[in-house]
């Protein structure tokens, strides 16, 4: 499974090559592809107080803004959409949602799933989704994962957001993985639990994986704007690979690794 966040696809210092080569590096794989909020800057309309004229592509400028972003997109993403499982909603394009009075993410989604023939799922701003392994012999066992998703919050441009990781398994207890974006950090790190099993009356300790999954948006090499002058410090660009590991005997188990 591929996982991303904050690809801001519509932004010029967006690097889609290095987009579209994860993308492709899934597609290769077979993997299921999920993507965690912030798809989409969409800050140049003209409601948005944020908006700068060197912010917009130029095949973006015009008075259908809005219209041009979405439908460039959803034209891009065709060969990824029978692969994509879900597309959820960050802070950007919530806030576009608001003061344009269209869920911009909705708008989109419909787009690719009518050009593609694919069923992409909305996602909200969190939420849960379970993998469920099926094992074809002695019955037909089913193994499930459940994975936990927000777009995110906490940062820190020392600790990273690592403080979120007891945060986030507080919120999601019942998740196997935990993703989150927002920040552009990136990180893979593991919050073991002591749980009692049902009937079992057994404590057990299992591992918990929470992970960063960094950005598409390189806003540091120009040695200017607003990243460089609020003292920030480069982000990783990426996301992750998920690799799922299933035994008859043994709960499933996985392996994430950050894209380089």
């Amino acid at each position: 499974m591929f996982t991303c966040s904050d690809v801001h696809f519509d932004n010029p210092k967006c690097n889609r090559e290095l987009f579209f080569q994860h993308m492709d590096k899934a597609l290769e794989l077979d993997a299921m592809i999920t993507i965690t909020g912030d798809f989409f800057c969409l800050m140049q309309g003209a409601y948005d107080p944020r908006k700068s004229k060197s912010s917009i592509l130029p095949e973006h400028n015009d008075d259908n803004y809005l219209d041009l972003v979405i439908n460039d997109a959803a034209q891009k993403l065709i060969p990824y959409a029978k692969n994509i499982i879900l597309i959820s909603r960050g802070n950007h394009e919530t806030s576009v949602s608001k003061r344009n009075e269209t869920d911009v993410m909705e708008r989109f989604v419909e787009r690719l799933n009518l050009l593609a023939g694919s069923n992409i799922q909305i996602g909200n701003y969190l939420g849960y989704y379970t993998l469920n392994f099926n094992y074809k012999l002695n019955g037909g066992n089913k193994r499930p994962i459940n994975i936990a998703y927000s777009h995110g919050h906490w940062g820190g441009i020392v600790t990273k957001g690592a403080l979120s990781v007891m945060r986030y398994s507080a919120m999601f207890p019942d998740a196997d993985i935990v993703f989150s974006g927002h920040t552009h950090d990136s990180y893979v790190m593991t919050q073991p639990r002591y749980r009692m099993r049902d009937r079992r009356f057994k404590g057990e300790v299992e591992k918990q994986g929470h992970v960063k999954t960094g950005t598409y948006k390189e806003e540091f090499e120009e040695g200017k704007g607003w990243a460089s002058e609020r003292i920030g410090v480069p982000k990783h660009l990426g996301g992750a690979f998920t690799k799922f590991y299933y035994a008859t005997s043994k709960p499933t188990t996985f392996e994430i690794t950050l894209t380089h």
